[in-house]
């Protein structure tokens, strides 16, 4: 029997995907009608900290200001960036009234 929960790898597996094609400029061809743009913390190409490491590469948020809101600690300089996931994915993820996925608990 399969695990009816996406793990933390096959989601960023696909924010990765979805991630290239956005930046190509291809339009995205989801079988349920489109993409959902949520939001991430990255430290690429910044000297932070390993709890922010951590943190960023394990949480994703529907809202720019809920990922600008949520620092690891006050000194991170992380910058918010877009990640674009299916649409099923993203209702799975994000249930209503939830504005950030922890990908270590959540799934």
């Amino acid at each position: 029997m399969s695990n009816p929960h996406p793990t933390r790898r096959s989601v960023l597996r696909w924010a990765a995907a979805l991630g290239l094609v956005t930046v190509t400029g291809c339009p995205p061809s989801f079988g349920d009608g489109g993409g959902v743009i949520v939001f991430k913390r990255s430290g690429r190409g910044l000297r932070i900290s390993n709890a922010a490491k951590k943190h960023n590469a394990n949480r994703l948020y529907k809202t720019m200001a809920a990922a600008a809101a949520d620092l690891p600690h006050p000194g991170d300089t992380s910058q918010v960036v877009q990640v674009t996931l299916s649409a099923s994915l993203a209702a799975q993820l994000f249930t209503p009234g939830k504005l950030i996925v922890d990908l270590r608990r959540d799934l």
